[in-house]
């Protein structure tokens, strides 16, 4: 029986469509369930499907790939959103409701920790780039016959969710894509020189033949060892700066930028557990890291952190501490949802053990840190909470046994210091204007107000704005501020950053991103960092210490005359303007977003161009592409190094228009070439050296000997054809050699 003729332009369609779905399996690595696959394999066969239909139609390649970009917006709108005209034409309407997806997707990805359950708002996101990536294998590797190019597009589809993920991904991911890329290897290309219909059984055999199946196994070996290699590599569990002298900080406005660096875990649109502690008997905080650097224009930053000592031995007390009195506690802490180089610590550790190796204790700052990337796992921590009474506080004296930076006034404006100075002149020691400095902002006399959102701006510094005129924000604003008016009245002071206790669940308590929180640390000599929190929640959330709920608070100073009257309140919808904090305290994940009200269409359009404009280069990119590989292959002297240089040469007169028939002898296209082309004696004499030695190449006996005056030829052949007959921008942008190619496709 005779075999049947298949079109070979379908085999590579399909070839390159089961590449990127066997790329895609890297996914399974950071995506808890397969709830994706479905969609993402239906989008990359409707994408191959259009381009089947516009290959046996002979449309113009760049209309077929436009074609495949309006089936994957169709897609889209038909699988993610219901506001699709007639179900599955992509409107207005249903754009924005993919730009809301998209923008879902995209906080998920910054925030969740992976692998992380398949919603439908990262199904559409991994539909989109899939798609996306299938239309450019589809045009690399299809109609533009350069497979091998096309793994380089396949490459990034492993490189996203390896960059994600903690561990390297399933191996058997990356052997699926090895296999993908050999059958796209195998499936097209010049080294194939199939016609458009070939016998079944060639085909198949071509397909999954010795080469193919040496090809992909040399492949998944590759893959294998790269993949071990991408998910080694990345920033999560490497300290900002990090280096052996200390680390470098961040901040942002008068707000604490660090909140985002706990991996984006507090800056959230909905509650996420984060841990589940065990064992605590009263409610103190729980500090993540701590801030020492006040910067006028940046805010509070992380400064002076050391290398410290090992966290796995018993830790000493934090410097300037000399007093280890207070209530002893042994807690058990369960990370849930969360992942970051900081180890929150409550009250002051003496023993912490069960989080792994690598982890370092920096006494001066308080902090837990690691330096290495590593699985959060649960940790017990032997701890004291201090409880020093208000006399004891008020008779802490002597050296000042911390850094001087942690009373560094600089860059503190004129007014605050004066308001600082007059808030505290009838408090006769530090203890009493701390706690002066917090009744401040907790007596509601004073107007502060807390507030999911700052006041707008009003041209001065951000610090003056909140304590001077608007008088509404959140924890960030007034940790920061009340830290900045302790240093201004002489007492050292930094800001701390953690969570609160969260909320009892039967005989442990919960902690969730509603939890995070900033608060003020105070040093007194001989009893160390004692806890202030000036943010006057109302939801009992805050656990003051004993020494400020024993002591009356004296009444503070109202500022001067005319400072005071609060900033009218801004227009509905009013968010907060360039310059004002905005990071990931608990509160802030509560704000109303602002895509909720206004959906964000630009991002998809501007997807579009940059798509569009990828698409119009792909001809010019292919054709430069073939270009340097004949060239590199000349240079070196291949056996092959002629017809090489002789294609390269027809390729240069086609894209002037130029294409010879296959049956013309070489001297007969190349006499009918120079002269229609008007080359000069330089060029027409080149032409014919060139064609000498590629019919000694065809017809000769093969001695193996490179013609070194290939390269020279093709050299003064090509030049003397730009002298001649310069390229225009068009027939550089969309180069005939390549677009004959796509149409035979």
């Amino acid at each position: 029986m005779t075999a049947r003729n298949v079109d070979t332009s379908v085999v590579a369609t399909i070839a390159a469509a089961l590449a990127v779905v066997l790329s895609a399996t890297a996914f399974s690595g950071v995506l808890a369930d397969a709830r994706w696959v479905l969609p993402a394999a239906c989008t990359v066969g409707i994408i191959a499907g259009v381009g089947v239909l516009g290959r046996s139609q002979r449309w113009w390649p760049v209309a077929t790939a436009l074609a495949q970009l309006a089936a994957l917006m169709m897609v889209l709108a038909t699988q993610f959103s219901g506001k699709a005209v007639l179900g599955f034409l992509p409107g207005p309407a249903a754009f924005g409701e993919l730009a809301d997806q998209l923008g879902l997707a995209l906080d998920l990805v910054r925030e969740g920790v992976p692998p992380v359950p398949a919603e439908p708002q990262l199904q559409c996101l991994v539909c989109l780039g899939l798609g996306v990536v299938a239309v450019f294998v589809d045009v690399i590797a299809v109609a533009g016959g350069a497979p091998a190019v096309a793994g380089l597009v396949l490459l990034c589809v492993f490189a996203i969710p390896a960059s994600l993920a903690d561990n390297m991904l399933p191996w058997w991911s990356f052997a699926a894509g090895a296999l993908g890329f050999a059958l796209l290897l195998a499936s097209g290309g010049p080294q194939r020189r199939w016609q458009r219909r070939e016998r079944g059984d060639t085909v198949a055999g071509t397909l999954f033949g010795r080469t193919t199946t040496a090809v992909a196994g040399v492949a998944a070996v590759i893959a294998l060892l790269t993949g071990s290699v991408f998910t080694g590599v990345g920033t999560e569990g490497r300290l900002p700066g990090a280096g052996t002298a200390g680390f470098g900080g961040t901040g942002g406005g008068i707000g604490l930028q660090p909140f985002t660096s706990l991996r984006g875990q507090l800056d959230r649109s909905r509650t996420v557990d984060l841990f589940r502690v065990r064992g605590l008997t009263q409610e103190t905080y729980l500090r993540a890291l701590t801030l020492r650097k006040f910067n006028p224009q940046k805010g509070w930053e992380l400064d002076g952190l050391t290398q410290g000592v090992d966290a796995q031995q018993e830790l000493p007390l934090p410097d300037g501490t000399e007093y280890a009195v207070g209530t002893p506690m042994k807690v058990d802490i369960e990370p849930l949802g969360y992942r970051d180089p900081w180890l929150p610590v409550f009250g002051t550790p003496t023993v912490v053990g069960g989080m792994g190796p690598d982890w370092r204790y920096d006494p001066a700052a308080g902090i837990v840190f690691t330096q290495t990337r590593q699985q959060s796992r649960p940790y017990s921590e032997q701890l004291f909470v201090p409880s020093p009474t208000p006399e004891q506080l008020r008779e802490a004296g002597g050296p000042v046994r911390i850094d001087p930076a942690y009373l560094d006034t600089s860059g503190i404006p004129p007014q605050v210091a004066d308001l600082a100075k007059r808030l505290t002149a009838g408090a006769p020691t530090d203890f009493d204007k701390a706690a002066a400095l917090n009744h401040y902002f907790t007596d509601p006399a004073n107007g502060f107000d807390y507030e999911l959102e700052t006041a707008p701006p009003t041209g001065g510094d951000g610090l003056s704005d909140f304590l001077f005129r608007g008088k509404r924000g959140y924890c960030e604003q007034f940790a920061s501020s009340m830290a900045v008016l302790l240093r201004a009245s002489g007492i050292p002071s930094r800001v701390a950053v953690g969570f609160t206790s969260g909320y009892r669940d039967g005989d442990s308590r919960v902690i969730t991103t509603d939890d995070a929180h900033a608060w003020v640390e105070a040093y007194f000599p001989g009893w160390g960092w004692t806890t202030f929190d000036p943010t006057p929640l109302d939801d009992g959330r805050t656990a003051l210490p004993e020494y400020l709920h024993q002591e009356r608070q004296p009444q503070a100073l109202p500022p001067p005359p005319g400072q005071n009257t609060p900033a009218p309140p801004p227009p509905s919808g009013q968010v907060p303007q360039p310059g004002q904090p905005e990071t990931g305290d608990q509160h802030i994940a509560d704000q109303p977003q602002e895509r909720e009200t206004a959906p964000a269409v630009w991002p998809l359009v501007l997807l579009l161009v940059v798509v569009l404009a990828l698409l119009a280069a792909t001809p010019a990119g292919v054709r430069e592409a073939r270009r340097r590989l004949r060239l590199r292959a000349v240079d070196a002297g291949a056996p092959d190094s002629a017809e090489l240089a002789w294609r390269e040469l027809l390729d240069e007169f086609w894209d002037r228009g130029s294409k010879p028939e296959d049956t013309d002898t070489a001297r007969r296209v190349a006499a009918g070439l120079v002269e229609q082309h008007a080359l000069d004696a330089e060029g027409s004499r080149a032409v014919r050296e060139l064609v000498t030695s590629v019919e000694k190449q065809w017809y000769g006996p093969g001695d193996g000997v490179p013609d070194d005056s290939v390269r020279t030829s093709l050299r003064e052949a090509v030049d003397s054809l730009h002298r001649s007959e310069p390229l225009s921008w068009q027939a550089r942008l969309l180069p005939r050699s390549v677009l004959g190619l796509l149409g035979r496709g």
